[in-house]
């Protein structure tokens, strides 16, 4: 991750391992002041030149829903976003709509989320994605 402005960025471009005619890219934004503000995502980009769309997005919390589109927005809290044919009918992007999760409480649980959802192979997942062991907690009396 570098810092970019405001944010902490990083992407890398994915292979698909069948016949795939285009290009799995993921994205990974944190804001640096507000480390629970994050977004991780993965786009296709086709090779016929149609605009790339976003698959899948999870992402941390970062504001009020927004009233426009869905009163029930879960932006205030740690959601995902998964692009639907629903929201292209309607005239939104892919991924517009989101959900509330508990799968994950902060941007290093999200990112070992989103490695199983997309399927990335086991031994790159933790080659460029390694988990974070933490030691349990130990309390005095």
């Amino acid at each position: 991750m570098k810092l970019d402005g405001a944010q902490f960025r990083n992407a890398a471009k994915l292979i698909a391992l069948n016949e795939t005619k285009g290009e799995f890219t993921i994205f990974m934004r944190q804001n640096a002041d507000f480390p629970e503000n994050f977004s991780i995502g993965l786009t296709y980009s086709p090779h016929d030149g149609r605009e790339a769309i976003t698959l899948l997005r999870c992402n941390g919390k970062h504001g009020d829903f927004n009233e426009s589109f869905d009163q029930e927005h879960p932006h205030w809290d740690f959601h995902i976003h998964l692009a639907s044919e629903n929201a292209i009918e309607a005239g939104f992007t892919p991924e517009k709509f989101a959900v509330k999760t508990t799968e994950y409480a902060s941007f290093e649980e999200a990112l070992q989320l989103f490695v199983k959802k997309v399927n990335l192979d086991a031994e790159d997942a933790e080659k460029h994605f390694p988990t974070k062991n933490q030691m349990p907690l130990a309390f005095e009396q």
